[in-house]
Formats: C-alpha cells, sequence, structure tokens
C-alpha cells in the first residue's frame, strides 16, 4: 500500500492511476494534515509514502515533524517529491529516505518503490 501526499490533484490521480495498473493499493491527501489525519483509527498503514513539499495547510516539512510524534507512522519510509533545487540533504535530515526531482517519469518511479517499499 502507498500514500501519496500532495496538493495537486493531477498528479495525485495520475499516480493513483498508474500505480493501481502496476498493481499497488493507493491512498491521498492533498496536505499534510490530511495525511496526518487519515492514519487516525487505521490499523493498516502504507508502506511508503510519497510527499510532496509545498502544500497548503500543512506542508510537508510540517508532516515530517509530525511524523516523528507517531512511532507507527515514523518507521514508513518517506520519498519526498519536489521541484525546489538544493533539499535532499535537508530532506534527508528531516526524515526522507530518497528525494524525487519534479517532473519525473514513471520510469523513474517504480525502481524507487521496489528500493523503498515495506511490507506493511
Amino acid at each position: 500500500m502507498l500514500l501519496i501526499v500532495d496538493d495537486d490533484s493531477l498528479l495525485r490521480e495520475a499516480l493513483l492511476d498508474f500505480l493501481t495498473l502496476k498493481g499497488h493499493t493507493v491512498h491521498q491527501a492533498a496536505n499534510g494534515k490530511e495525511a496526518i489525519d487519515w492514519f487516525k483509527g487505521r490499523e493498516t498503514f502504507p508502506g511508503l509514502i510519497f510527499l510532496d513539499l509545498i502544500m497548503p495547510v500543512l506542508d510537508g516539512w510540517g508532516f515530517l515533524l509530525e511524523r516523528r510524534q507517531n512511532p507507527a507512522i515514523e518507521i514508513i519510509p518517506v520519498v519526498v517529491m519536489s521541484g525546489s533545487l538544493g533539499i535532499a540533504d535537508r530532506a534527508k535530515a528531516a526524515g526522507a529516505v530518497h528525494v524525487m526531482r519534479k517532473p519525473f517519469g514513471t520510469e523513474e518511479l517504480l525502481p524507487v518503490i521496489e528500493r523503498f517499499l515495506v511490507a506493511a
């Protein structure tokens, strides 16, 4: 199971469609707060989170901070998706396992999933 957290609904839908076709169960959230709320009361968790950094309500940086407060979420690998330059070191220091530079193609996506997806 994957969770995509991004305020760009077109990107979320494209990733959802592609990844579903590849056999993944995909959930989505439009911002960090929606993602944190999505976790409440759940018994199963995604094995990988794709996270945008620049979003309204609660951005990706805020999500990474909130994630540290919840041991069940903190262990889930996070792949940051960003068009910003020079953020890889900061993102990894904040808890991301990998940074993908937007825009990226599907040929870049599948190896990242293969590498970081953990069984939940």
